[in-house]
């Protein structure tokens, strides 16, 4: 059996690189012997890691010398983010790299875009997540387009409800939750000043954590919706987390491909994200909003829920949309790559 080393910075359960990682590895446990070495981050999937007799290696245990070593020991290396891309480009072994955003503010420097050409040229596949990753990519790096291929990230879905949701006229609260990293990236500022739009039936739950908490949860005291909003940090059940809501809501500035809003939707959920590619392929057009526009926001949400029809109409949708992005599929797609690169190397 084939060894594949993947080589990533973590193992976080609200990254959604992890995610699909730990998914992936699961399906394909019978057709490929994996290990998995994180170059800067901790293991929060060691159990379901363990259970599937995937060993997982940390850079700062191994040396750099003795990540090569491993990863020259490999058949074939996939490697993740940064700075795993710049490690694996010192192994002898066929690497091929996942891109999983359209935007990194380090290709913003000339001298780093221009390493970025030379590194990602030994690479004998590219995978990116999203036709928008893939566009911005190739304008930023400039390999040839025949390196590349576009593999849509997929869901679990058996993890999650996968059954309507319904709610009341006489519901006493609404709960409206975002699911991701407290990064500017994610726009959580836009969903607190939201509240301040919306009337006293309304809550905000929010699983996540990150360096930006403590200025959000001031925002939150400043604007006087403390009181409606609820900082879970990181919430490690995320498809309990998701069946108690009513409303999913993805304010991104931008994303490589919207797994939360997939298993939002997978969940039930009627959702509503920004209007940014990695999302206006998920989510259906009619709930998508432009970044930062809170008030067009409170709109739909207020026309969602007048009609309760509608709210589960939106919610059975949403079930069948989210059924596009199976893990299964993806799995497939990964498998047909990893046994390319692997002849052709013979």
């Amino acid at each position: 059996m084939k060894k594949i080393v993947h080589i990533t910075n973590d193992l976080q359960r609200l990254g959604g690189v992890q995610r699909l990682l730990v998914d992936l590895m699961s399906l394909q446990k019978n057709v490929f012997k994996f290990e998995v070495i994180l170059t800067r981050g901790e293991n929060e999937y060691a159990d379901e890691l363990k259970a599937l007799g995937i060993d997982v290696y940390h850079k700062r245990d191994l040396g750099f010398f003795g990540v090569i070593k491993r990863l020259n020991k490999a058949d074939l290396v996939h490697t993740h983010l940064y700075p795993s891309i710049y490690i694996a480009y010192f192994t002898r072994t066929p690497t091929i790299v996942t891109e999983h955003n359209p935007h990194y503010r380090r290709r913003d420097i000339l001298f780093v875009k221009t390493l970025e050409r030379i590194i990602y040229k030994k690479f004998k596949k590219i995978l990116c997540i999203s036709d928008g990753v893939k566009e911005k990519f190739l304008e930023s790096i400039k390999v040839s387009p025949a390196l590349t291929q576009v593999i849509h990230n997929g869901v679990d879905l058996s993890r999650f409800a996968q059954q309507p949701k319904a709610i009341t006229a006489e519901q006493p609260a609404i709960k409206l939750g975002m699911v991701g990293r407290f990064a500017a990236q994610k726009d959580i500022k836009s969903l607190i000043k939201l509240m301040t739009l919306l009337d006293s039936r309304f809550e905000l739950h929010l699983a996540g954590d990150g360096d930006l908490r403590a200025e959000y949860e001031q925002l939150a005291k400043t604007l006087k919706v403390d009181n409606k909003i609820v900082f879970h940090g990181q919430v490690n059940n995320v498809p309990a987390f998701l069946n108690s809501l009513d409303i999913y809501i993805q304010s991104s500035h931008w994303e490589g491909f919207g797994i939360a809003v997939v298993e939002a939707m997978a969940s039930g959920l009627p959702t509503f994200a920004t209007d940014v590619e990695g999302l206006n392929h998920v989510v259906d057009k009619t709930a998508l909003f432009e970044v930062g526009n809170i008030k067009k926001l409170a709109e739909k949400i207020n026309a969602l829920l007048n009609n309760i029809r509608n709210y589960n109409e939106q919610s059975a949708l949403c079930i069948k949309k989210a059924q596009c992005f199976s893990i299964q599929s993806t799995a497939t797609e990964h498998t047909k790559i990893y046994k390319s690169v692997l002849v052709s190397n013979i």
